[in-house]
């Protein structure tokens, strides 16, 4: 009964007068200008931004809206799959100035490729003109707004020029975010996602595109509740800067039962930079053709770490930017992710790539690599403690194994990690010659985080063994990046 009444009010005629240009001379309207300002672009009009425009100028007509871009983009993100669509709004007397307005209204940078445009009738003899425009990149079938709680929604895609490697997320209601298999073949992809019970779902399909991962597609869906026909209403944002997004995350993990992030200065100066690079390029992306992707950020910083994720946002200031990149089911699993365990933001003011003066926002989480004093220990720890949890006969630490595994580990580094069979004859030699009373030699080699990794060794689970020798070091590669734990293990009887 619900939903038939929304369709109902969805399709009520704008309120009318003679003298307001009616679409077809609104669309009009914007063609030419494009055509004037925008040399060799191609812009349709897309029927799901047009919708958004017109529920838009319907609700600031019946005072449910106020005239604000951000409302605008709330239709759009009710409408339609643009992840980033951009607003332009005016105000015009008398109405029969509508079309006239419609050419003031998109950027001159004239980065899109769909438009959609509206007017609607205001008090005083006034008209509301709203346009979004988007630069489309990927081609989504259908994905209705409306479905039955249990539904299986089928997302069925083509990805544009230069983007590969698609991955679906849902968020679901209560902010959980989840990845979803997709099939793939060429620029190709398909998918399903079962939404399971009543509340609104947000469906997102992140690409590699040139500057790194990104949203290509967004769809919100909701499940047996009625779509909301007004924006809510804003609530006083005090701190707006990056104390504020400091806040939000702290507060969106606590509501997720999990520990603050603590903010790391080391961090802090990466994503700062990152964040100046963009708005000094005007390019929004995760990977700069001056500055890498965030691994070769935190390599050249020297900063060791276990894991790592980045979220990008944009808007008129850090707070706007970093709801924004929380309303992306990606970027929130990044923020909700339990194995980080620090934070760096990072902000900077500049125009963004449309022209406008905006906000770039850089948040990186990570869990750094923090070195033992004392690594061989270490792993010699976690090896005899697996061993006899596994039932099997001890093995005995040899001071000569060991102080050969010590000597050789140094050199895996400057080999990346490559184990030639000649170095490993040449270990093996060396071995029977510390210990001429040994039968078999055997070795193996680690590059990772921690000590514990090492638990996972094959050698360690045979139980015929009876000696052990670990060599360990803290050491940087081309390879596996800065600080890593390098190890040498000798097992013999």
């Amino acid at each position: 009964m619900r939903r038939s009444w929304i369709a109902a009010l969805l399709a009520l005629p704008l309120q009318a007068r003679a003298d307001l240009p009616d679409q077809s001379a609104l669309e009009a309207a914007l063609r030419e200008r494009i055509a004037a300002s925008c040399a060799g672009v191609t812009a349709a009009v897309d029927p799901d931004l047009t919708r958004a425009a017109q529920d838009f100028v319907r609700a600031a007509q019946a005072g449910r809206a106020p005239i604000l871009g951000s409302s605008l983009l709330f239709y759009a993100a009710l409408e339609s799959i643009e992840p980033a669509p951009l607003s332009g709004l005016a105000v015009v007397a008398p109405p029969e100035r509508a079309d006239r307005a419609v050419g003031d209204l998109f950027s001159r940078q004239c980065r899109f490729n769909r438009t959609g445009v509206a007017a609607a009738v205001l008090d005083g003899d006034r008209a509301v003109v709203a346009l979004v425009t988007a630069a489309h990149s990927t081609d989504l079938a259908h994905v209705p707004g409306f479905v039955e709680p249990g539904a299986a929604v089928q997302i069925d895609g083509v990805l544009g020029p230069g983007f590969s490697s698609p991955r679906l997320f849902v968020l679901r209601p209560g902010g959980a975010a989840d990845e979803q298999p997709l099939e793939v073949g060429g620029s190709r992809f398909r998918g399903r996602a079962t939404l399971t019970g009543r509340g609104a779902y947000t469906i997102e399909v992140l690409a590699t595109g040139p500057g790194g991962p990104q949203v290509v597609a967004i769809r919100r869906v909701f499940a047996g509740i009625a779509p909301p026909d007004s924006p809510p209403i804003e609530k006083p944002r005090h701190d707006t800067g990056l104390g504020g997004v400091e806040h939000a995350i702290a507060q969106l993990r606590a509501a997720h039962g999990l520990p603050p992030l603590e903010r790391d200065p080391a961090l802090d100066a990466v994503a700062q930079s990152h964040s100046r690079e963009m708005a000094r390029t005007r390019v929004f992306a995760h990977v700069l053709a001056t500055d890498g992707t965030v691994g070769d950020r935190l390599k050249r910083a020297g900063y060791p770490y276990r894991s790592v994720g980045e979220n990008i946002g944009l808007s008129s200031d850090a707070l706007g930017a970093h709801e924004a990149v929380a309303a992306s089911p990606a970027h929130l699993a990044n923020l909700l992710d339990p194995h980080h365990r620090r934070l760096g933001l990072g902000a900077a003011r500049g125009a963004s790539p449309e022209g406008a003066e905006a906000v770039y926002l850089t948040e990186v989480l990570a869990a750094p690599i923090v070195a033992s004093g004392n690594p061989q220990e270490d792993v010699a720890r976690v090896l005899l403690d697996k061993r006899r949890r596994l039932g099997l006969h001890p093995l005995q630490r040899d001071p000569r194994l060991d102080a050969l595994a010590a000597a050789e580990v140094r050199e895996l580094p400057g080999s990346d990690g490559h184990v030639s069979a000649d170095f490993r004859k040449s270990l093996l030699d060396k071995a029977r010659r510390a210990r001429p009373e040994l039968h078999v030699v055997a070795a193996e080699t680690f590059v990772g985080n921690s000590a514990d990794e090492t638990s996972s060794s094959r050698a360690l689970a045979e139980g015929n063994w009876t000696r052990l020798g670990v060599g360990a070091i803290y050491a940087s590669s081309d390879t596996f990046g800065t600080s890593r734990l390098w190890v040498l293990l000798l097992y013999a009887r």
